[in-house]
């Protein structure tokens, strides 16, 4: 069973970084809320390359440790290269029984929904 099922049911707060509003930068935010007792950080990176996340990607995975959840925000290549324990996908993203394909059933996939139809065929 992966660690991260444990936290499932303990989770006060959920971190989703942004360099774009960070003062101290991502790591630093990603230090402190799971210095803070965060459950899940999900790694939002919209202007770096693909080499600068699966870097900061792995230094956040070595920060969040079996603390907290790692996931990353659209990129299932960054994921898997810094080892995450999932990703979060939009609608318009991989569909999403491809990404389980591609990411095995060890693995989380939240998937964004913007209403209840799509919330439903999110479920099954």
């Amino acid at each position: 069973m992966p660690f991260w099922k444990s936290l499932l049911n303990d989770i006060d707060f959920y971190l989703v970084t942004d360099s774009g509003l960070s003062r101290k930068g991502t790591l630093s935010d990603v230090k402190c809320a799971v210095a803070a007792g965060c459950k899940i950080v999900q790694y939002r990176e919209k202007d770096k390359t693909t080499k600068e996340m699966i870097e900061e990607a792995i230094l956040i995975r070595r920060i969040c440790g079996d603390n907290a959840i790692f996931l990353v925000n659209d990129r299932i290549d960054v994921a898997l290269a810094a080892g995450a324990d999932g990703v979060h996908i939009g609608q318009d993203d991989m569909p999403i029984d491809l990404a389980r394909n591609i990411l095995g059933e060890n693995k989380i996939i939240g998937l964004t929904v913007h209403d209840t139809d799509e919330a439903i065929e999110a479920e099954r």
